[in-house]
């Protein structure tokens, strides 16, 4: 049975939340929790978290870690909490610059600026991965929480990173929203060094979209749908992801969240675990 998981997301209640995915980033790390998972968690630390009030403290380990980011050596660092009242430790990834963004506003991209949503999902990617290697902790499944996340299996495919804390790792892509961002230009991956792109994925207006290209490479994709937001019909009507869908169906689950309620956060981490000890 699989325990050691690497659950990697752009927010969480209380700390940011722009839409249902910060509900499903708390509610499911509480679960496996409580199920006594080696469950690690990491977010990025915008610069509107209190770390007086979420009692934001520094990791030692993971204080000033050698990273190469658009090829140059920088140093990244984590700092730590707790979801309030709970025992689930979050990670939190910092950047003077890249986690400026206003709460509601999370992945706006600034007038005149060059794809800022492709250098900080591209910086957590190798931060996060890199982390591992300080942490001295492998998981067993690395899961990526929507569109956001999707750079990170196209970052270890790379080669810029130590790739030896990702052999047998699985990958779970979870999908939330359908979101026209999550489509970058072909020169926007260059720029950060991911050059070993997909020629079939590019659209004709020479864009990729990051979750397009996560699902080929990840092991598994599960779609959850909630009452407002049938996200398998949205991808199913993007002739991108119908096709690769239709490549292989039996990659792809779906799970119809009905509600909030805390046994249907039970039902959906049921749903996750069948999947991952599947992989």
């Amino acid at each position: 049975m699989i325990k050691r998981i690497y659950f990697l997301t752009s927010e969480i209640v209380p700390f940011a939340e722009s839409y249902q995915l910060a509900t499903f980033s708390k509610e499911i790390p509480i679960v496996f929790n409580e199920r006594k998972y080696d469950f690690r968690l990491m977010m990025p630390k915008y610069s509107f978290i209190s770390e007086r009030r979420y009692i934001l403290r520094e990791v030692i380990r993971l204080r000033e870690m050698d990273l190469t980011f658009l090829n140059q050596p920088v140093k990244a660092s984590v700092k730590s909490a707790f979801i309030p009242n709970t025992k689930v430790q979050v990670y939190f990834l910092e950047h003077d610059d890249f986690y400026t963004n206003e709460p509601l506003e999370l992945y706006r991209e600034s007038d005149g600026e060059h794809n800022r949503n492709v250098l900080r999902f591209s910086y957590f990617a190798a931060a996060a991965l890199t982390t591992l290697n300080y942490l001295r902790w492998k998981p067993e499944v690395i899961i990526l929480n929507d569109w956001q996340m999707s750079l990170i299996p196209l970052m270890i495919k790379s080669g810029i990173l130590e790739t030896t804390y990702f052999n047998d790792v699985k990958i779970l892509q979870i999908l939330l929203s359908k979101n026209s961002l999550s489509k970058y230009r072909v020169a926007d991956y260059e720029q950060v060094g991911l050059t070993k792109l997909d020629q079939d994925l590019i659209e004709k207006n020479k864009k990729i979209d990051c979750a397009a290209a996560a699902h080929r490479l990840s092991n598994h994709t599960l779609l959850i749908n909630t009452e407002d937001n049938n996200v398998e019909k949205l991808y199913l009507a993007d002739p991108v992801f119908k096709n690769l869908i239709g490549q292989d169906r039996s990659k792809v689950s779906t799970f119809n969240l009905l509600n909030e309620a805390p046994e249907e956060w039970q039902n959906l981490a049921d749903e996750i675990i069948k999947i991952v000890d599947q992989l």
